[in-house]
């Protein structure tokens, strides 16, 4: 499969259709914005807690009013204010809760009522609360259409049979029917594996009027492809920086990482290789060497800091750059990024894909949002 590369201005001219109206929850930089943004959504306001992610927002999105607070002393009314619309009239409300306790990369049941803590200092309780807290919003701002998303892990162990039936209990509560999918990104367009949990609801009375039902209602979520993108494809003609790549490599040579796991794992590999194979105490597991010719392993918020396990590159002796970070994520190659270079990869770390979330956007407008409003 191929890859083209885009820049803000298609994300900008593709929103000026104006096909849907969209609210976005723990927006974070602008991921699934921007995916909603590729799918013709008029983005109305964003809620985001994290002061640099908001920088990051507001550098590539000026013109979209933020909510800054932290959801938990925010109602649905904030944002109904902030769109400028009245209850019921939003056609899609998006949330992204953070959700590292339920992170199959670690213990899922052992970080519930942790303290989450973010890089430029901010922090947040009760991370787990935050999803119910998102549909106490979206119970007071009745969009026709409730979008959320999550990790992999709340669908495995004791977060399965506790805090996934609760979910879904609550998206009945507040009138809504819901599905379920865990999505892979390198199906939907995106040269990485990235395993979420997508959460798609209906208020009650568009199911009706559609004739659907929860028996019915996966069939919007989108198909995935049946072929994947490799790295190789997604970072061709990238232009690198010489100063970052030297930054890259000096930080990088001096990590208890390189020296005893990545320095032993051989170069161009045919598959990604973890680091696990190569410790002697099969420690390292992060630490993943990419591969040209598959998609990238899973970035995350800690994994692309320049000293830390995560992916590293497949020839070269250094972690990701900036540039190739951005392929990997799908994000627009002149999309801005504020703070330090560990704020920036991490940043993009928690980012939705902006291009599998235009996949899914469009599923849903096609299936529901262009049916509901044109009838």
């Amino acid at each position: 499969m191929k890859y083209t590369p885009y820049t803000l201005k298609k994300v900008k001219d593709s929103s000026a259709s104006k096909k849907f109206t969209v609210i976005s929850t723990f927006a974070g930089g602008g991921g699934s914005s921007t995916g909603y943004r590729l799918a013709g959504g008029n983005i109305l306001a964003i809620n985001e807690f994290i002061e640099e992610a908001r920088n990051t927002y507001h550098d590539n999105y000026p013109d979209t009013p933020i909510l800054p607070d932290d959801i938990k002393n925010l109602t649905g009314q904030d944002f109904l204010d902030a769109a400028g619309i009245k209850k019921g009239e939003l056609d899609i409300l998006d949330g992204s809760p953070p959700c590292s306790a339920f992170s199959v990369s670690g213990k899922t049941q052992s970080g519930w009522g942790q303290t989450k803590s973010y890089s430029d200092g901010a922090k947040v309780s009760n991370i787990e609360d935050l999803f119910f807290e998102f549909l106490r919003c979206a119970n007071d701002i009745r969009p026709k259409v409730i979008v959320g998303e999550n990790v992999k892990g709340l669908t495995i162990g004791e977060p399965k049979k506790i805090y996934l039936p609760a979910i879904l209990k609550e998206f009945d509560n507040i009138g809504y029917d819901v599905a379920f999918k865990v999505l892979d990104s390198r199906y939907y367009g995106v040269s990485q594996t990235r395993a979420r949990v997508i959460f798609i609801g209906t208020r009650r009375d568009v199911t009706e009027q559609l004739g659907l039902c929860e028996m019915t209602l996966p069939s919007v979520f989108p198909r995935p492809d049946t072929e994947v993108i490799p790295l190789e494809e997604v970072t061709k003609g990238l232009v690198q920086d010489p100063e970052e790549v030297a930054m890259l490599t000096e930080k990088w040579i001096n990590t208890a990482y390189y020296k005893i796991t990545a320095s032993k794992m051989p170069n161009d590999p045919p598959k990604v290789l973890s680091g696990r194979d190569y410790h002697p105490k099969k420690h390292h597991f992060n630490l993943k060497k990419c591969s040209r010719f598959a998609p990238a392993p899973t970035l995350t918020a800690m994994g692309g800091s320049m000293s830390s396990a995560g992916p590293i590159h497949w020839n070269e002796t250094r972690k990701l750059t900036i540039g190739e970070l951005k392929r990997i994520m799908t994000l627009p190659d002149d999309f801005k990024l504020t703070g330090k270079w560990n704020q920036q990869a991490e940043r993009i770390g928690r980012m939705v894909p902006p291009i599998m979330m235009q996949r899914i956007a469009t599923a849903i407008y096609e299936n529901v949002l262009r049916p509901y409003n044109h009838d």
